[in-house]
């Protein structure tokens, strides 16, 4: 029963939320290292990557209004466009130490100038990272490839900058990276998940499903005899590895393995990078 729970968790996110590593072209660093802006921008970032496809849009929506944004493209054959919001420059350093700016160009849907929101629409992203050279021009150190698509729910991705900035740490002997929860909410069951953003500056950025992050029966009361849950905590096990392992600790209580009885449990277990299927298992 544990395994199932921990499947149906993670089927489940899956329903708003799926982190899609696509096929790829080989990363170049020489050619990534060819892109030099004078400044990070909205305008400068949306005139060296989406040359072609702005177009000017008004949208009504009180959590964007603030944020700057650019239509994509013409309107789809739902009468749908994309729009390009920019969210605010992370600063970071990367495990040598040295400056880093992260920028988030997330690109959601909107009908007229309503966001097209319901609990299985997302959001897609193009993440940049960068450094500033001495003669002040910031060069491109990575991105994310592309049709990347990180978790989201109600039209929007997932990727929060203080959750990002919280929670930076070393994820490999030469990787910088946050993890971080993200959850849902389907049928009574609120399940989480954990991810890992990688930073790395020989590869792609992406971001990686680690494993549960646990799961409320918000069908019962807390109350009742039937209402169970159970948490997930997330450790980065340091050493001398290409990618760390994460240990994930499960606590709380859920259905023995017949569904006859709510028990306790308390277990970890050890999740490793794969870096040829780019997956944690």
């Amino acid at each position: 029963m544990k395994k199932l729970l921990l499947s149906l968790s993670l089927s489940l996110s899956l329903l708003c939320a799926n982190p899609t590593v696509a096929a790829t072209p080989a990363f170049s660093t020489s050619q990534i290292a060819q892109i030099r802006l004078t400044n990070l921008s909205f305008k400068e970032i949306m005139r060296k990557f989406y040359s072609g496809q702005m177009s000017n849009i008004s949208v009504d929506d009180e959590d964007l209004e603030d944020m700057p944004y650019i239509g994509l493209r013409k309107a789809n054959s739902d009468g749908e466009t994309t729009v390009a919001l920019m969210h605010p420059v992370i600063n970071y350093k990367n495990t040598a130490g040295e400056q880093r700016y992260l920028i988030i160009i997330e690109k959601v849907q909107f009908a007229g100038r309503i966001l097209v929101s319901c609990h299985a629409c997302s959001a897609t992203a193009d993440l940049y990272s960068f450094k500033k050279l001495d003669n002040g021009l910031f060069q491109l150190v990575s991105r994310t490839p592309k049709k990347v698509k990180p978790s989201g729910v109600y039209g929007r991705v997932m990727l929060q900058e203080k959750d990002i900035k919280d929670n930076l740490q070393p994820l490999g002997k030469n990787l910088i990276g946050s993890v971080f929860k993200n959850g849902s909410f389907y049928h009574g069951l609120m399940p989480q998940w954990w991810e890992a953003l990688h930073l790395p500056e020989n590869d792609f950025i992406n971001v990686y499903e680690v494993g549960d992050g646990g799961l409320e029966n918000g069908n019962y009361d807390e109350d009742s005899p039937l209402y169970y849950g159970y948490e997930v905590s997330l450790k980065v096990l340091s050493g001398d590895t290409i990618h760390h392992p994460i240990m994930l600790t499960y606590k709380g209580e859920m259905p023995n393995k017949h569904n006859e009885q709510i028990e306790p449990i308390h277990y970890s277990e050890i999740v490793k990078f794969d870096s040829i299927k780019k997956i944690y298992k």
